[in-house]
């Protein structure tokens, strides 16, 4: 294992990886109240509902991938500087390890975006957005990576204050946007090439498809649920990832018959060693099985879209509330243009969303002390109570799946394709007891996910390589699903967006065979 360049470690006892190693600088982070925050959302939203054990935090995950990062950085180094042991690899793996402080800075705060609930929230914007048609919703992000980069202003700040010192540009700021937003190149880039490469790997480590952050909440969510589809041997794939230098052309190793360049296709990456196989195949399967039988758990789904809904109720109602205008029991979500500004009232809104703000304001409305909807109402008592609405039909069909996701995110779709799936959102919108969702999924693409064959010296796609076929296969595999649920007494008029759902399914089956 490579000598990592951290200094002083400190050491959190953790539940899943024994202890989580912190850079001591790094460590001085975990108290600053954006990270501190992340106690008080729920990593999983509602699936604590069904698997009781389910109650840990985005915190405990990110110390997790924090902890992670330090690990993966010592490994690549030192398989790099076995594989490429000419100049630009041996460059590249001294550069990895001299950006442990900044990647564990980063690892650490990837989450701090989420809004309470995490993705459930994510979905309760959309339906604020496209089905409830919600002023001002439309400037609220869906995905909680661009809060997450809001925020980076602040962190950088506080963390210059601790001593963090650049890597790659003349900035903390910088350092931290170029890795968690995986751009090669940006304000204040060095000119040196090693330098931009390695924020390129440093974001496929942490957010590539086979990455970190997928490593810990597997592990970790499989833990606290109680069940072992998610356990894998975490150790063997981070001691057989490396990552590729920048090389344009190939060049032969007379001695050993090792070709030593890299293609630019595969050019400051990471790539899994063939020997890994079989772990990587391990991981896909733990990927899938979490999703389809705990992430996509029926009924953990119909509690998550019971509180998207409930969201976009609140937000119809005038309970969630879009910037700094907010009453003392109304939600208000600030824009992350001010707190990419660093201004003060949207600091502290931030601050102070999390979970626990979320069920006050339900209780305040079931007990009557603050006004709502009769169906708001009746779905905060449902939540509270933990009573989901019935499944109605599941449709697992790729092509709706998109189709319907898109048009909740405003995009058009094909012919009457479109026409179908707006009068299904206008049929929520009329009747917000019945709520189709399309379920969220997770697959690791052949592009996320390369091979290195040692005794060829090659670095190929996987499902290209003689002996993946078996994993891609796997790689392949996908939960793609939209559910109709209704609340109780509700079921026949859900069973006409049934209809249309399958009317959409069939048009669509016409355009591609068309």
């Amino acid at each position: 294992m490579a000598r990592i360049h951290c200094g002083r470690v400190k050491s959190f006892k953790d539940p899943v990886h024994g202890y989580c190693d912190l850079c001591d600088s790094v460590a001085s982070m975990v108290d600053v109240w954006v990270v501190q925050r992340l106690r008080w959302i729920r990593q999983t939203a509602f699936a604590n509902l069904v698997y009781h054990g389910m109650e840990h935090s985005r915190f405990n995950h990110s110390l997790g991938v924090a902890h992670l990062a330090r690990e993966v950085l010592s490994f690549v180094a030192g398989n790099t500087r076995l594989y490429y042991s000419h100049a630009p690899g041996m460059d590249l793996a001294e550069a990895l390890l001299n950006s442990v402080e900044m990647f564990q800075l980063a690892s650490l705060i990837h989450d701090i975006g989420h809004l309470p609930f995490s993705h459930a929230s994510e979905a309760g914007i959309l339906e604020a957005r496209s089905v409830f048609e919600v002023e001002g919703f439309e400037r609220v992000p869906p995905r909680h990576e661009e809060y997450t980069y809001s925020l980076i202003p602040l962190v950088a700040s506080i963390a210059e204050d601790y001593g963090i010192e650049p890597v790659f540009t003349s900035s903390v700021a910088d350092d931290l946007s170029l890795i968690l937003r995986g751009v090669s190149g940006g304000k204040g880039i060095s000119v040196f090439a090693t330098s931009w490469c390695v924020t390129s790997i440093l974001n496929r480590l942490l957010a590539g498809g086979l990455d970190i952050d997928r490593v810990d909440y597997l592990l970790r969510d499989s833990i606290y649920a109680g069940v072992r589809y998610g356990v894998f041997d975490a150790d063997r794939l981070i001691r057989v990832i490396l990552a590729t230098p920048m090389e344009i052309e190939y060049r032969e190793d007379n001695g050993g018959g090792y070709s030593i360049g890299v293609s630019p296709e595969y050019s400051c990456s990471i790539a899994v060693m063939d020997k890994g196989l079989s772990i990587v195949e391990s991981f896909l399967l733990a990927r899938f099985y979490m999703h389809r039988e705990v992430y996509q758990h029926r009924v953990v789904e119909a509690y998550n879209s019971l509180y998207a809904r409930l969201f976009g109720l609140m937000a119809r109602d005038g309970i969630i509330s879009v910037g700094d205008e907010t009453g003392s029991s109304t939600i208000a979500i600030p824009l992350p243009v001010d707190l990419e500004r660093m201004r003060r009232d949207a600091l502290d809104l931030w601050a102070r969303l999390d979970d626990i703000e979320v069920l006050n304001v339900l209780r305040s409305i079931v007990h009557g002390v603050l006004g709502a909807g009769e169906d708001t109402r009746l779905l905060a008592e449902m939540l509270l109570g933990r009573r989901h609405p019935r499944v109605v039909s599941v449709i697992e069909d790729r092509r709706l799946w998109s189709a319907y996701r898109a048009v909740l995110q405003g995009a058009r779709v094909a012919g009457n394709v479109d026409e179908l799936l707006r009068d299904v959102v206008e049929f929520q919108r009329e009747n917000p007891l019945v709520i189709v969702r399309p379920l969220e999924t997770d697959v690791v693409s052949f592009g996320q996910v390369n091979m290195f064959y040692r005794k060829e010296g090659r670095i190929k796609p996987l499902g290209q390589g003689p002996e993946s076929s078996r994993v891609a296969k796997l790689a392949e595999l996908g939960l793609w699903r939209v559910a109709v649920y209704a609340v109780k007494g509700y079921e026949g008029k859900a069973e006409k967006v049934v209809d249309l759902l399958s009317e959409a399914k069939r048009e669509l089956g016409s355009v591609e065979r068309s």
